[in-house]
């Protein structure tokens, strides 16, 4: 939808940047950015022009409204196998700080409600097939109409290893428990030439994408992910977009991307890379925008960014805050100084402040007054 009025927004955007004219002219003519303008749009000074024209291509796609959802994260374990340069959360079996919550203590910790359950672990070997239904199975019993947006792809990858399943056939076991969405963690960077010197032990590149793949074919919905501001480059960072983006081509199945900054505390990546830079975070938001194309939502995570970068996320092409998060700890051990949680009413103020309307969603960003009508 190109009206009159979203025209002469983007005709009043004149970069200073003259290398994004073409670009520019792209996003007024609704034409895909391939993998040339997204290193134009990495390496250009003019992050003004960029935020602007992924601030249009935003209103475009969801009008004015921003959602928030209600949701409650739970970490069932912290013991994990791989080894994540970027990872202050993971324990190793007999750390004395290791855990594994019960099915029954996983359900204790959501409280009375929450319209999306996450969660999520470590790639924990002592776990079997049997503890995932279970939890599963009595978070559906006890909360018949929330989301369970359960479980990483890694995490799926490295289970159906063990079980010498499929992944397919896992997922089926998952969603016939009441599994509702996947969420996109665990994609960090899918350039080998990053990937292969920030973590061991987890799904690569295309098992990550084959899990997504998967659970769309089987009619899971998921998001996706990025994790970035560590050791990568400009040219990393777009051809995880471009790999995304035609994931969602063939299947369609991812609802938002959301974009991680690395968390520079407590972790030994950090002994290589810089801290974090707030000026890229919002250029990923607004290249993510830009390139994803086919993917409807772009998030804003205030729990990674903080509550002010968060908001000028808003600006700069995210439609998104996700929500109230209740419990997450992987942020929390990282070093983040943002808030623990919040309520709906800090999050439609964040919203209002920066002259936009929130509205409260479900998991696949349906307004809940539309759900529940």
């Amino acid at each position: 939808m190109r009206n009159d009025f979203y025209m002469d927004r983007l005709n009043m955007i004149k970069p200073t940047d003259r290398s994004l004219d073409p670009i520019a002219e792209k996003v007024r003519n609704g034409d895909r950015l391939n993998f040339e303008d997204g290193l134009k749009i990495e390496n250009t000074p003019d992050i003004h022009t960029v935020m602007a024209l992924a601030d249009c291509v935003r209103e475009i796609k969801n009008g004015n409204r921003v959602g928030y959802i209600l949701n409650t994260h739970i970490d069932y374990t912290n013991i994990c196998s791989a080894t994540c340069k970027f990872c202050a959360f993971y324990r190793r079996p007999g750390d004395p700080d290791a855990y594994v919550l019960s099915p029954g203590e996983v359900l204790e910790r959501i409280g009375e409600w929450a319209d999306e359950i996450h969660l999520i672990g470590g790639i924990n070997p002592q776990i079997d097939l049997d503890y995932y239904l279970e939890t599963i199975k009595l978070i559906r019993d006890k909360f018949p109409d929330a989301t369970i947006k359960a479980l990483t792809a890694v995490e799926y990858f490295a289970l159906a290893r063990r079980e010498k399943m499929t992944v397919e056939d896992l997922l089926t076991e998952f969603k016939n428990a009441g599994l509702g969405m996947l969420p996109g963690g665990g994609a960090e960077i899918f350039h080998p030439d990053v990937r292969k010197k920030i973590l061991v032990g987890k799904a690569d590149a295309d098992e990550w994408l084959d899990v997504h793949r998967t659970a769309h074919k089987l009619g899971i919905a998921s998001n996706c992910t990025m994790l970035h501001g560590h050791i990568e480059g400009p040219e990393h960072r777009v051809d995880h977009l471009m790999r995304l983006r035609n994931l969602q081509d063939e299947t369609g199945g991812f609802i938002a991307h959301v974009i991680l900054p690395y968390l520079h505390g407590s972790n030994d990546l950090n002994k290589v890379s810089a801290p974090p830079d707030g000026i890229n975070d919002i250029r990923q938001i607004a290249l993510a925008r830009l390139i994803l194309d086919n993917i409807q939502h772009i998030k804003s995570y205030w729990r990674v960014l903080g509550p002010k970068l968060a908001q000028i996320g808003l600006r700069a092409g995210a439609d998104d805050l996700d929500g109230t998060i209740v419990y997450e700890e992987v942020m929390l051990r990282a070093g983040i100084d943002a808030p623990l949680q919040m309520g709906p009413e800090q999050l439609e103020d964040m919203i209002r402040e920066v002259g936009l309307e929130p509205f409260r969603r479900n998991s696949l960003h349906r307004p809940i007054e539309e759900v529940a009508a």
